[in-house]
């Protein structure tokens, strides 16, 4: 009996696990339903599927989430530990002053190289003023309002006092200090949306606070949805591969025993991977080789972010002209004025009054003549179209024939197919590689950085209510999804 329930569990979760995966698929094929609607279904798909799956094969886990492990991988492992010039604990200390800058020295009580610490230094105002341009390249390929930018193009860096600000921000405390300013400030203008909101709780007071405008600070990342579905799979199995294997490296550096190598699923998709080592062990430790064990992963993403930012410079810079160009696209038409339902939506804007237009800046400067009720001209790849412009409502003189439009590649060639695949590739790996070893190193229970606060700061009360502090601010820079 006991045999036929495990044949009949086994073949129930395979049987959930199918229809798991083309509920899923029928999700992302279906973005009519809006992507608000896509998100919230593709997650509880795979919470479902991932109950299912870890119940009937008896894997640890809940909610949704199960580990997937062995001890394969182990020997690799051991042998990048064999490191006879300790570049792999300069490299930990390394990220660590990235994540913490010159509070580093203070963090680990002044026990750090300071050359080390002067590289990581100069290493974040070289990141701030040569490459985070190509790092905020992967916008361009997330699919989520307000965040992701279709005509994003790297622009030079201008000396502001913004820049230099973050900067100083950035000197002082690393990018962990960056980020937490950014949470705090975004938290303030939430707040402040918030407290408008709750003195006129009704439709015009939701305009009128402005919330549904607001910059979440936190967004879902779903191949497929969110992200490309193949570029997005490359570049997340990227990120996990080299953040957990560093920390097993260091792990073993101190001679810490590794049980087993893995993934952490949600439903049937891979959202982290995990080195158990011995935990006894490495409570064990000093807190000087345990910040290394905690930092390494960290040090890898930051590593990685910065070779996919210089390979996105060069393809973007030497490759993609020959391969492709950008254009402008109708995004849309809007609704009682003349181009509404005239010019379809992805038409490729060519001429405006017949000055020939490729960019933004071409097509104001073509447009900036428009006056009410005289005839405008626009030529698209699907053909000419003249319409009598209407007043524009703030300035009666101008005159609009209601077309928006963005800024988009434009590929004509499977040759330029491949280079944008490679394109997303690489951006998407920097933008997520920083990213991830960022929000790794806020004190918040699961990450890298609250442990790497417990193993330096005595005072663990301060820790956890500093921790508590941090999960409330990220649920605040949620709420503006729910407007």
């Amino acid at each position: 009996m006991s045999d036929l329930m495990e044949f009949r569990r086994y073949y129930f979760g395979l049987g959930a696990l199918a229809l798991g995966i083309m509920l899923l698929y029928l999700i992302i094929i279906t973005p009519s339903v809006g992507l608000y609607v896509q998100v919230a279904s593709a997650l509880a798909d795979l919470f479902v599927c991932g109950i299912i799956i870890q119940r009937t094969s008896g894997l640890k886990g809940g909610y949704g989430l199960y580990l997937l492990g062995g001890r394969r991988g182990i020997k690799f492992i051991n042998g990048l530990a064999k490191d006879k010039y300790h570049i792999w604990d300069a490299i930990s200390l390394w990220g660590l002053s990235m994540g913490f800058g010159l509070s580093t020295y203070l963090l680990m009580r002044g026990k750090i190289d300071k050359r080390i610490l002067a590289i990581g230094i100069i290493s974040i105002i070289a990141i701030d003023l040569l490459l985070i341009s190509y790092i905020d390249y992967g916008l361009q390929f997330l699919n989520i309002p307000r965040l992701g930018l279709s005509n994003y193009t790297p622009q030079a860096i201008a000396i502001t006092p913004l820049l230099l600000l973050t900067l100083v921000i950035a000197s002082l405390f690393g990018f962990s200090g960056y980020a937490l300013f950014a949470i705090f400030i975004n938290s303030a203008s939430i707040l402040y949306s918030v407290s408008l909101l709750i003195s006129n709780p009704t439709p015009a007071g939701v305009a009128a606070s402005g919330i549904a405008n607001q910059i979440p600070g936190v967004a879902p990342i779903i191949p497929g949805i969110t992200l490309p579905l193949a570029a997005g799979v490359i570049s997340l199995a990227i990120i996990l591969i080299i953040h957990e294997f560093s920390h097993g490296v260091l792990a073993r550096k101190a001679k810490v025993k590794i049980k087993q190598i893995g993934i952490l699923a949600f439903g049937f998709i891979p959202v982290g991977g995990f080195v158990e080592p011995d935990e006894k062990q490495v409570s064990k430790l000093k807190p000087i080789p345990q910040t290394k064990i905690f930092s390494a992963g960290i040090s890898a993403n930051f590593i990685a972010m910065i070779i996919f930012g210089i390979l996105t410079f060069l393809v973007a810079t030497y490759v993609v002209p020959g391969a492709y160009h950008y254009g402008l696209s109708v995004a849309g038409t809007t609704e009682g004025y003349p181009a509404y339902g005239v010019i379809s939506v992805g038409s490729i804007v060519t001429s405006w009054n017949g000055h020939q237009v490729s960019n933004i800046t071409q097509l104001d400067n073509a447009a900036s003549t428009d006056t009410a009720n005289a005839i405008v001209t626009v030529t698209t790849n699907k053909g000419s179209y003249a319409f009598k412009a209407l007043p524009d409502p703030s300035d009666p003189s101008r005159g609009l024939v209601g077309v928006s439009m963005e800024y988009v590649p434009i590929i004509n060639t499977p040759y330029g197919k491949i280079v944008r695949f490679i394109l997303a590739v690489f951006s998407i790996s920097a933008l997520l590689n920083f990213l991830i070893a960022v929000v790794n190193l806020l004190p918040v229970p699961g990450f890298d950085g609250w442990r790497i606060y417990r193993a330096n700061i005595k005072n663990k009360t301060a820790v956890n209510v500093l921790g508590a502090l941090i999960i409330i601010l990220i649920l605040l820079n949620a709420l503006p999804w729910l407007f």
